[in-house]
C-alpha cells in the first residue's frame, strides 16, 4: 500500500499501514499521558460549561453516595428462578446451550440477565431524568457499523430492550459490564475501576453537548 501525501508509512508484521498526520497525533497524546484521545462525536475531556451546576443542583435531593448501595428487595427472585423465568418462550433445544455460555463467568452472565438486573435497577435511586435508554447497555452490545453518511462509528447496535427510563440504567449497567470484562481479560481492579470511571465521564459529557445541540436546534434530544 503506498503511502499518500500527508501521511507517514508504517510496517508492522511486514504490513505497511498509512498513517495519516491526525493518527501521529493520537499516538502522541497517548504517549504524554493522555488517557483517552479524543474522538470526533464526543465531548471534550474538559467539560467546561456542560450542565455542572445543574448536576450538583440534583445531588440536593440524589446525592450520589446513594448510589453506592444497593438493597435488594423482598421480590427480588433468586438467580435460578430469574434464569428459568427469562427461559420461557425460547426453543427448548437452544436453552441449554444459552444457560451453558452463561455460567461460563460473571461477564457472560451479566449478559443474559438483563431482566434480573432491570429488576434491582428499578428498585434503585433515580435523580427523575428519563432518556430513551438501551435498555441493555452492556459493553459487547457496541459494535462498528456505517452510518446514515456511510462513516464507520462505534455504537450500540442493540436497542431489543429499549425504553423510555432513567440513564441511571444505562450507566450502571454499562459500568458494572465494564469491571467484569477487564477482570475476565485479566485486568487489575485499578484498571477495571478507571474505565467505569472514565465510560461514566465520557457519558456525562456527550450527553450535555446532545443536549446543547438539541437546545441550539429547539428539538427535543433523543
Amino acid at each position: 500500500m503506498a503511502a499518500e501525501s500527508g501521511s507517514d508509512a508504517v510496517v508492522t508484521d511486514e504490513v505497511m499501514f498509512d498513517v495519516d498526520a491526525s493518527d501521529v497525533a493520537v499516538v502522541e497524546r497517548v504517549a504524554c499521558g493522555e488517557r483517552v484521545p479524543h474522538v470526533p462525536g464526543f465531548a471534550r475531556r474538559d467539560g467546561a460549561g456542560l450542565g455542572k451546576r445543574e448536576g450538583k443542583a440534583l445531588r440536593e435531593r440524589m446525592s450520589r453516595h446513594a448510589h453506592a448501595r444497593f438493597e435488594p428487595d423482598c421480590q427480588r427472585p433468586d438467580a435460578v428462578t430469574a434464569v428459568r423465568e427469562s427461559n420461557t418462550g425460547r426453543l427448548a433445544e437452544l436453552v441449554p446451550i444459552r444457560v451453558g455460555r452463561m455460567v461460563a463467568s460473571p461477564f457472560a452472565f451479566l449478559r443474559g440477565t438483563a431482566g434480573l438486573m432491570a429488576h434491582d435497577l428499578a428498585c434503585g435511586p433515580v435523580t427523575g431524568i428519563g432518556p430513551q435508554v438501551c435498555g441493555d447497555a452492556h459493553a459487547a452490545n457496541f459494535g462498528l457499523y456505517g452510518d446514515a453518511r456511510g462513516r464507520l462509528v462505534m455504537d450500540l447496535n442493540d436497542f431489543n430492550e429499549t425504553v423510555y427510563g432513567p440513564w441511571e440504567w444505562d450507566l450502571k449497567r454499562l459500568a458494572a459490564s465494564l469491571v467484569l470484562a477487564g477482570r475476565e481479560a485479566g485486568a487489575g481492579e485499578e484498571v477495571c475501576r478507571v474505565a467505569a470511571r472514565d465510560a461514566a465521564g465520557a457519558y456525562r459529557r456527550t450527553n450535555a453537548v446532545a443536549r446543547q445541540t438539541a437546545d441550539r436546534r429547539g428539538v427535543e434530544p433523543p
